[in-house]
This record gives structure tokens, sequence and C-alpha cells, in this order.
């Protein structure tokens, strides 16, 4: 089906191993140019899960951490750059502040063009010490096609989805 709109994937992680291996069936399904988004508190598994998205783009996962205290941090992949922020401090600055927040930073700088056409917010949600639930939101042309897409990469790695 061809057609712009959301679809929601959701699977569970029982650790970081597993988190990884989600963030890495995400990235090799999404095409280029996509904007992910992660939202989640703090210990959820945002990073393992971007250390997924890393290695799968080609990019040394080792060197993915927390960005925490500067914000914004660039990995150089093979072709592609993966821009890896923390934005939770600034959301809750007044309209005027977060613009010239976010430009100090060099959010800006990240997107170059026109807006991104493909976007997918991920929602980690704490459910125990181990167990987290992830929920992936796409909104792109092709949405059904991509949804389906991460739910067989999921499938390969054992994991059962919901819609």
């Amino acid at each position: 089906m061809s057609r712009r709109g959301d679809a929601v994937v959701r699977v569970r992680s029982s650790g970081a191993e597993t988190t990884e291996a989600i963030g890495g069936a995400l990235a090799r399904v999404l095409p280029r140019g996509t904007v992910v988004g992660l939202a989640g508190p703090l210990g959820a598994g945002k990073t393992c899960f971007a250390r997924g998205l890393a290695a799968a783009l080609g990019i040394d996962p080792s060197l993915v951490t927390s960005p925490t205290f500067v914000y914004l941090v660039d990995y150089a992949g093979r072709d592609l750059t993966l821009h890896h922020a923390d934005l939770y401090r600034l959301a809750d600055l007044p309209a005027d502040s977060a613009e010239q927040a976010y430009e100090s930073i060099g959010w800006w700088d990240c997107y170059r063009g026109p807006l991104p056409q493909c976007l997918v917010h991920v929602e980690f949600v704490i459910e125990n010490a181990e167990h987290r639930r992830i929920e992936a939101r796409f909104a792109m042309p092709e949405v059904e096609a991509r949804a389906e897409a991460f739910e067989a990469a999921l499938g390969t790695l054992g994991l059962p989805t919901e819609r």
C-alpha cells in the first residue's frame, strides 16, 4: 500500500543485547534520510537502541554513548552521519529560549534542505528491571510496507510483535 500515514509496531526487550538488536533491525528497513526520535525515561534503553542503529549503519557501536552532557554527538558512517541528540533538558524552555538553545548545540545544522519525509518515533517504557516495551510509530510514505519489514526483521530475531 503506497500512502502516507502512521503504523505502530510494538515489541518487548529482555535486555541490552536484545534492545541493540531491535535498533539494528529498524535501521536495516528504513530509507535513507529517515529521522528516528527516541523517547523514554533515563535507563530505558535509548542508548542501547542507538548502538544497534549505529552498528547496522556501519558505525562502530562502541563509540555510541549517551550525549546527556553534550546534547548532540555526530557519528560518521560509511556514507552517512548519525546525529545522536539528548534533548530532554531543553523540553521545559520557553519557545524563544528553546530556538536559541537548539541553534547553539547545532541541532538545525543536522537538517539541511527540506524537512524529512520519513519519521519514526520510538517510545521506551520500563516494565521492570529487565524488560522494556518498545513502540515504533512510523510516519512516512509506504508506511505499511516499512512497518511490515520491521516486523519481519524482528521475527528473524525470534521477537513477537503487536500492532
